[in-house]
């Protein structure tokens, strides 16, 4: 684990602790404002598992959308015979056992990061079920930058990760 990583998780497990501590007392109050206590421990969870709970590739994948989400970008997506063409990302959710979930525009998937093989390129990605009977494709408007793909040098030796276009691995071994 990488240092910032352990720094965030830290700050993430401080940050989960008070705000459980605050709950137990909230709990006392008939109020909407509980539930929604509530929900945002649910999401500091899942802030939690993109840390501890998913591959390299993954994360890569979930950091990139979180760049969409907050820096304007957009994200397509193509899964089996759906189709949502770039729309916003609404969401990114870790859910327990490495689940995945997503919501882009009206289109909400999620996968299984354990069940998937990974296919990286500059602009967008593909995730083949192990059984290939299942596919998901993302495209996004802001393209894999540099500094984000040499975070992640594991990749090249991922045993998820079956193709890495050209130009990413070019970044990633210049960081080895």
């Amino acid at each position: 684990m990488r240092e910032e990583d352990s720094i965030l998780l830290e700050c993430l497990e401080d940050v989960y602790h008070t705000f459980e501590k605050a709950l137990k007392k909230a709990n006392q109050v008939r109020s909407i404002h509980v539930q929604k206590f509530e929900q945002l421990l649910v999401e500091i969870r899942s802030e939690r598992r993109i840390f501890e709970d998913i591959s390299i590739p993954a994360r890569l994948i979930v950091e990139q959308l979180l760049e969409s989400q907050f820096r304007v970008g957009q994200v397509a997506i193509e899964a089996e015979r759906l189709k949502q063409t770039f729309a916003s990302v609404a969401y990114v959710k870790v859910e327990e056992f490495g689940k995945i979930c997503i919501k882009i525009g009206e289109l909400e998937v999620s996968w299984r990061d354990g069940n998937y093989s990974y296919y990286l390129y500059p602009d967008k990605v593909e995730l083949r079920a192990t059984d290939e009977k299942s596919s998901i494709k993302l495209f996004f408007s802001i393209a894999f930058n540099r500094q984000s793909v040499e975070r992640f040098p594991e990749i090249l030796i991922s045993p998820n990760v079956v193709y890495i276009h050209p130009q990413l691995e070019k970044w990633i071994r210049k960081v080895q």
